[in-house]
């Protein structure tokens, strides 16, 4: 990617599969949680590109193909009465930050929201600090809310502890 080359935003097709699938994988590993990747690609297709997708997905591309992704999902808030967005990953592959694409892929995205009149909501890690400037610059309020997880692992074992 040169620093004239415009970067341009599509959604994804089924045939975006195996790349997409990668560039999870590069998240993954730039996060250090490349042992948390279960997805495979049969599984990215039928769930995102079935008869009832389960996400949506973004591509940022410039000349030399595929630079990023912006992973979403539509959900619902009880307390708001109506739907939301749910961004759950955007990744910018490191030799393109800097350039554009990750405000290309979160443009797109309010594009979609607006047009929906939705809400965007994503969680992202405390100590990401290049992170937090980056969606601070583009106006999102950040809180200090703490996200809990069961694993499965621990779901089941609550629900064998209370069958005794």
């Amino acid at each position: 990617m040169t620093a004239n080359s415009p970067v341009t935003v599509r959604e994804a097709t089924i045939e975006d599969a195996s790349e997409i699938l990668a560039l999870i994988k590069e998240l993954a590993a730039f996060e250090d949680l490349s042992n948390a990747v279960a997805m495979d690609e049969e599984r990215l297709r039928e769930d995102g590109f079935g008869s009832a997708p389960r996400f949506h997905v973004l591509l940022a591309e410039d000349v030399e193909g595929v630079v990023g992704y912006l992973s979403y999902m539509i959900r619902y808030s009880i307390w708001g009465g109506g739907e939301f967005i749910n961004l759950d990953d955007i990744y910018v592959r490191e030799s393109a930050r800097g350039r554009g694409a990750g405000l290309a892929l979160m443009r797109r995205l309010a594009e979609i929201a607006a047009a929906r009149k939705m809400t965007v909501r994503w969680e992202l890690l405390v100590d990401n600090l290049p992170a937090r400037k980056f969606y601070t610059m583009l106006g999102a309020t950040i809180s200090e809310k703490l996200i809990a997880r069961w694993s499965v692992e621990t779901v089941q074992a609550l629900v064998r502890d209370g069958q005794d």
